[in-house]
């Protein structure tokens, strides 16, 4: 299994703040969120390849990553390919399509998820019954700035919406009285690949995960979702950012 970060969004809602500084380079426990994103990967996931996406204004993050010798006693290996254009993360993960011939993460680089071994259960049940994606996810109450999930009694995906209202996510409403967000973290057939080129822009002329897990969805595709209990936070916003500075 192959590993990829797309760490190439321009983090506006953290500005100014990421007008210099790379999101995914954010201290979390004394250490960049991106290092940590890593650790889940290389360590408790056994990835020991991984590629970076990265654009504009991000060459902060190869060089605080490098080739991930640093990281690891000198089996993980870390590349770049650059999103020339940013046109949304399903967008960013496309980039790896010449790249990667085989079942990959895709985890985004600003998302800090504990206890680490969390991600252990995805790729157990990834490995095990071999769907076209397998997605870790969270049960909240607010899932306005989300990507929320509807699930049936089996844990597959019936359907995703990105950042709906309140209204729109009454049908996605749990049993718990809660809401099931998508954490950005994936694990990928590569078919994923040939999926995003069947599926067209949304909003903003930007290509974004749940789109291409839909038309997987009406092509018969199995996707499962993991549900942890755990911390999550992401980055991409000041709340969670401030969050972050108490851990």
């Amino acid at each position: 299994m192959i590993g990829l970060i797309p760490a190439a969004g321009s983090g506006t809602r953290m500005h100014p703040f990421t007008k210099a500084n790379p999101k995914e380079l954010f201290p979390i426990k004394r250490k960049a969120v991106i290092d940590h994103v890593i650790e889940t990967m290389h360590s408790y996931a056994k990835i020991n390849k991984i590629i970076v996406i990265v654009g504009t204004h991000k060459g902060a993050i190869i060089d605080h990553l490098g080739n991930g010798s640093e990281l690891n006693n000198g089996n993980l290996k870390i590349g770049y390919l650059f999103q020339e254009e940013r046109k949304g993360l399903a967008h960013a993960i496309y980039q790896g399509k010449d790249w990667i011939n085989e079942d990959f993460m895709a985890h985004v680089g600003d998302a800090f998820i504990e206890p680490k071994d969390e991600i252990i259960k995805a790729v157990d049940l990834h490995n095990k019954e071999k769907p076209f994606a397998t997605i870790l996810a969270r049960e909240i109450d607010d899932p306005t700035k989300y990507g929320i999930l509807k699930v049936d009694n089996n844990d597959n995906l019936i359907e995703s919406l990105e950042k709906p209202t309140m209204k729109q996510a009454e049908t996605f409403k749990t049993k718990n009285g809660k809401y099931l967000i998508n954490l950005g973290v994936y694990i990928f057939s590569p078919k994923f690949f040939s999926y995003f080129e069947k599926t067209s822009a949304g909003a903003k002329n930007e290509y974004q995960v749940p789109d291409v897990m839909n038309t997987a969805l009406k092509n018969s595709e199995k996707i499962k979702v993991v549900t942890i209990k755990g911390k999550y936070l992401d980055l991409g916003n000041w709340e969670d950012a401030e969050n972050a500075w108490r851990q």
